[in-house]
């Protein structure tokens, strides 16, 4: 797997509002256009540069079927095919069963459950819960990273830095998991009236980039809360509750992959790999919540988000703002075009092909 190279694009300041995306930004774009910095006072702003990023970003990725973004998969459910162990034996393999995630290159396994015919067993990351028993007497829960580090205070209420817990048990562990992993709340929002993305302020790095968490389907009330950190590091983690309406459980080390363990895993495929008979059912006993996108930018893929979102610009240009073609030898019109015809082609090469096998 091709982990580097000079070109790729380098960037970690990804943050769409003050226009750096992550194939693109604001800088580059100007540069592009040959226009000054967009700021909060040009028309278009900073801020509106970096939705057009974001939403080229995307049309990439749709038109790719690729991702060089982190892409966030919530319970992909796998049936599970045993491979009898002389059988296994037989053709050298060390393994006795496997599955193929619906996205290549794995970042991270966040839960990995196996089915045993009444529990679900994890097998991935470290988890903590958090058990909604009565919403009228909620307080605050509070995470906090290893030796003694940032901690995260989610506090109960109405606003879109806040759980809503309202409504009842299960929206409260609903609005829970929103605020943590800071998306859109909509499951909920047609109940809370909600037009905004949960995100807790007032912190440098956010929630969402150490935590994720999702609502048990089990148990409606409860939400299970992952570690993003590496392997099982996450385990030194620590979660605290106030109110006498919750509960909780501690932080604990499921991690279990590796060659002569559980399992193990080809990223770059997103194959994963059993070793032993883990699940216990064959229909839909693995389920998996993990992180795809590729780790590295390809300057191809820099270059074909730039041009289009330039394109955009000029396309949408009213004389606001200082695109003149007075004095250049092609108009805008035929850079337009021709930008547009060479990030496509440059999206060609990254475009991934579908195969279908006929089986007669």
């Amino acid at each position: 797997m091709k982990t580097n190279t000079p070109s790729d694009y380098k960037s970690m300041a990804n943050d769409y509002t003050n226009g750096n995306g992550h194939y693109t930004n604001y800088q580059l774009i100007a540069q592009l256009l040959q226009v000054g910095d967009f700021t909060s006072g040009t028309s278009p702003t900073l801020a509106e540069v970096g939705e057009l990023i974001k939403r080229t970003e995307d049309f990439i990725d749709e038109f790719t079927r690729d991702s060089w973004r982190p892409i966030f998969v919530e319970n992909e459910y796998h049936d599970f095919e045993f491979q009898d162990y002389r059988w296994a034996i037989y053709q050298y393999r060390d393994y006795v069963g496997q599955i193929r995630l619906h996205h290549e290159s794995l970042r991270k396994v966040i839960r990995l459950e196996a089915w045993q015919g009444s529990s679900w067993k994890e097998l991935a990351s470290a988890t903590a819960s958090v058990t909604v028993s009565d919403y009228t007497n909620i307080t605050n829960i509070t995470l906090q990273l290893p030796n003694s580090g940032t901690t995260y205070t989610l506090t109960g209420g109405t606003s879109a830095a806040q759980w809503n817990e309202t409504y009842g048990n299960k929206t409260a562990a609903q609005e829970l998991a929103y605020l943590i992993n800071e998306t859109y709340p909509s499951k909920t929002s047609s109940l809370t009236g909600a037009t905004a993305t949960k995100r807790l302020s007032g912190s440098a790095d956010t929630v969402a980039k150490y935590f994720y968490a999702t609502v048990d389907t089990e148990d409606e009330t409860k939400v299970i809360i992952s570690s993003l950190l590496l392997g099982d590091d996450g385990s030194n983690c620590t979660v605290t509750v106030s109110g006498s309406g919750l509960s909780k459980t501690d932080f604990t080390d499921n991690e279990d992959m590796a060659r002569l363990n559980s399992y193990w895993t080809m990223q770059e495929t997103g194959d994963i790999y059993f070793r032993s008979n883990y699940p216990y059912t064959f229909k839909h006993s693995i389920r998996i919540s993990y992180i795809a996108g590729n780790i590295r930018v390809p300057a191809v893929i820099t270059d074909a988000a730039t041009k289009l979102v330039g394109c955009e610009l000029i396309q949408s240009d009213d004389s606001t703002m200082l695109i003149g073609d007075a004095s250049s030898n092609i108009d805008l019109k035929s850079k337009m075009d021709t930008w547009r015809t060479q990030a496509m082609e440059e999206l060609q090469f990254k475009k991934r092909l579908l195969y279908y096998l006929d089986a007669g």
